[in-house]
């Protein structure tokens, strides 16, 4: 038995492993019915896609069961075995029945994962910050396209490269007999088959602030490293806290932030990077936008948003001289005044939801308000970040705006 492994694929799926127990009472016809309407009402009332159910009585488990579908693209009929990732409200559920598993004697506490395959960069990073990279055996691919490999685990980049987003060889994670395979959403159905060869499987979705710390808890958890994990999330907590007085009162300059392969691309109201804005004291100038991704935009909604500030994210494909020089783009109060910054790109994607996500408030909150917060003092919580959490020294010259 796998027995850190069990607990985290018991605490990441707890929802798709409810089973009615031997000896339970038999549900009526009708109580099924009634089941099945409220399911349904839940799905129209929140506008999930799909949902599973369980009813207690009397101390068990008298009625299971699933409405909706597999998923928006995939028009398949739902079943026991579908995975489900932990969220803000459902942590509370998982917590509950690792801890009822323990007490039925299925799952030990007591053995941390050595040895981990994570399929995607963000739970990489989270390796490299809760100082356990070295029992990554395994990880995505174009490891050697990230700066921050190099710099704070270069053993990473001479390990097993097994899959990208869209697609996971699990023959070579087999070949790798890890302990726990950490995996994105996007991968969730190769979770299955890794399953059934005896390979605990943590399937997450770090798309928020809430569900990446959740995320580093999990993986603390995992791998008896919970200490440095509550050290991380804390650290996010008090920076928070700290923006948050820093920009209080202040004015709030309006703000577009470019996609990253065009900056006729913006992050609407939904997307993680108008989050940082907002924290950050500005005006998401895109707010009004729909989506969960970069929205195309024209060059006349640009000039209607008259944005003071704009900003470029990491990864982007263009440089803050491609945009001041833009004829289109000549009227806009943050190309008039130069207000055009480029996050740094040679350390990590600070817009993203990332262990060192918390830098990327701060990089925005210095660049909008650089005299409650000057970009001094963000370079130095810059060097103490990254050698507090990652164990290494960072080249300042790195860090820029």
């Amino acid at each position: 038995m796998k027995q850190i492994g069990s607990l985290l694929t018991a605490g990441a799926l707890a929802l798709s492993l409810v089973t009615l127990p031997a000896g339970a009472a038999e549900a009526a016809p009708a109580l099924e019915e009634t089941a099945q309407a409220a399911a349904q009402a839940a799905l129209t009332a929140g506008g999930a896609q799909s949902i599973q159910y369980a009813l207690w009585q009397d101390g068990e488990i008298i009625l299971t069961g699933h409405a909706g579908n597999y998923s928006r693209t995939e028009n398949r009929a739902l079943t026991d075995d579908i995975l489900y990732g932990v969220g803000s409200v459902s942590k509370t559920y998982t917590a509950a029945a690792v801890l009822k598993l323990v007490d039925e004697g299925k799952v030990e506490l007591d053995a941390p994962a050595d040895t981990l395959v994570s399929c995607y960069y963000v739970t990489t990073y989270a390796t490299m910050a809760l100082g356990i990279s070295d029992r990554v055996v395994g990880l995505e691919k174009k490891a050697d396209t990230r700066p921050i490999y190099a710099m704070a685990a270069p053993d990473l980049l001479e390990k097993e490269q097994v899959g990208t987003m869209k697609e996971l060889d699990l023959e070579a994670v087999a070949a790798l007999e890890p302990d726990l395979v950490v995996m994105p959403k996007k991968l969730m159905d190769y979770a299955a088959p890794l399953e059934e060869l005896g390979i605990p499987v943590l399937v997450v979705n770090p798309e928020s602030h809430e569900a990446l710390t959740g995320m580093l808890e999990l993986l603390g958890q995992a791998c008896g490293v919970e200490d440095r994990a509550q050290a991380l999330t804390d650290y996010y907590e008090e920076q928070l806290a700290r923006v948050a007085q820093l920009v209080d009162g202040l004015e709030r300059p309006t703000v577009y932030m470019g996609g990253n392969s065009s900056y006729l691309t913006a992050a609407p109201g939904d997307m993680y990077q108008s989050s940082l804005i907002e924290t950050a004291g500005g005006v998401n100038a895109a707010a009004d936008l729909t989506g969960g991704y970069w929205t195309e935009v024209s060059y006349e909604s640009i000039l209607a948003m008259a944005p003071q500030v704009i900003l470029i994210p990491a990864g982007a494909d263009y440089t803050a001289q491609d945009i001041l020089g833009d004829p289109q783009l000549a009227a806009v109060p943050a190309v008039q005044s130069g207000a055009v910054y480029e996050m740094p790109s040679g350390i990590e994607e600070w817009d993203s939801p990332i262990p060192s996500g918390i830098l990327g408030t701060l990089w925005m909150t210095s660049v909008l308000h650089g005299d409650a917060y000057p970009f001094d003092t963000f370079t130095a919580d810059v060097q103490d970040f990254y050698k507090t959490f990652y164990g290494f020294e960072i080249d300042p010259a790195l860090i820029t705006k």
